[in-house]
This record gives structure tokens, sequence and C-alpha cells, in this order.
């Protein structure tokens, strides 16, 4: 997740009362509340225009007086409670779109949709199955990826940030555009030219090569 004011930085806190990410920069010097810029601004307005407080009349049960407990500030909230989330993430999607992340939720469909359609197409051959257990995995990511993001947004209202698993498992971005590039190339290549995919599909073997020779260069280098 991105901060809201600065794309290319990484949130790590949402503020407690309209729920923006927030990256170090943008979290207000607050220590009891974590928030934005403009929430506290209102915050502060609030609580310098606020009546002080009521001192009532003597308690005859406990013998002294006592000041009424404040009202505490509204809180901000996160868009779904975690284990709805969990619930909606087996729908392709829509646990994402419960979160608000919309553009994250047609990412997953459209990268499942692509997953289920080439494993059910004759074109895969021998390597159906391996498309198969690519589909399985996405589809068991998105009910727990959506999980984790409500259950950080609803720590964050209470003040406490932290970083989901799948946050430290960050992938370089352009390895991730590279890759989608060329995948998206290749199915509309095949869309023109029957057969390209089935042709991609049997040099397979290549990924694997690719990767010892990237180890390997990696190796020799250090």
């Amino acid at each position: 997740m991105q901060c809201a004011k600065h794309p290319g930085a990484a949130a790590t806190a949402y503020c407690s009362n309209c729920g923006m990410a927030l990256c170090p920069e943008c979290i207000a010097p607050l220590e009891s509340r974590i928030l934005c810029a403009p929430c506290e601004e209102e915050f502060r307005a609030r609580q310098a225009s606020a009546p002080p407080p009521v001192v009532p009349p003597l308690n005859p049960s406990a013998g002294k007086d006592f000041l009424v407990p404040p009202i505490p500030a509204p809180q901000g909230y996160p868009y779904c409670p975690p284990g709805v989330s969990l619930l909606l993430g087996f729908i392709p999607g829509v646990g994402s779109i419960c979160n608000g992340d919309y553009f994250k939720a047609f990412l997953q469909v459209l990268v499942f949709g692509s997953l289920v359609s080439v494993a059910s197409s004759h074109e895969a051959g021998d390597i159906g199955p391996v498309f198969g257990v690519l589909t399985a995995a996405v589809y068991l990511y998105m009910p727990f990826e959506a999980y984790h993001v409500a259950k950080k947004r609803t720590m964050a209202v209470q003040g406490i940030a932290v970083i989901t698993p799948f946050e430290k498992m960050r992938f370089p971005e352009l390895w991730v555009g590279s890759l989608a590039i060329l995948a998206g190339s290749i199915f509309l290549a095949n869309q023109f030219v029957p057969g390209t995919l089935h042709f991609v599909l049997r040099g397979w073997p290549l990924i694997l090569i690719g990767i010892g020779v990237y180890n390997l260069t990696r190796h020799f280098r250090a």
C-alpha cells in the first residue's frame, strides 16, 4: 500500500479518523492517536473549543468529588472487519473491494481469470496442471491478503502500526511490470496467431535455465 499523498512512499500507518494511508512524513506529531495533517488540525481545534469538564456535586456513596470522564473523540473506521474481508475474499476481487482497494480488485480478477482460461485451454498441453496449481494459489491468496489488510487498518484505528506478511514479500517493480507486459503480449499475440501460446509454453524449461544462469552469475561475481 502506498501513501495517499506520496505515491512513491510505502504507507506505514492509517489515519485513525479518515482512514487515509500515511507514510512517516505525513503522520501528524500527536502522541495519543495517528492522524493525517487535516484531521490533526480539526482534532486540536475541537479540543480548544471543548467546554471544561463538569464537576458534579458531592457523591454520597463515595464521599468525595469525582469528574465525569470525557467522551472519547470519534475515531475512523476500516472499510471492512477482518472476518468479513476474509469471507468475501473467496469471491475473486470482492475482498479487496470491501477494503476499498478497487484497482487491486481489478488486478486480482484479471490475473485469476487469465489463469483459469489458460489452465482450461487445450493449448496448455502437459503443463496445464501447473497453471491449475497457480490458479489455486492465487485463489487462496486473495482472502488472506484481504484479511491482513483489514486487520492492519483495524489496528491502525487503535494507534498500532503493523506490517502484514504480504508487505514483507516485496517484489521489484521492474520485474513485475516486465513480466506483466510479457504475459499480456503473449496472450494478445495468441488471439491473432493461434498456437502462439502453445509454442511459448513448450519452452517453459527456459525459465529454469534463466534462473540457474542468474544465480551462477551472482555466485561468480561474489
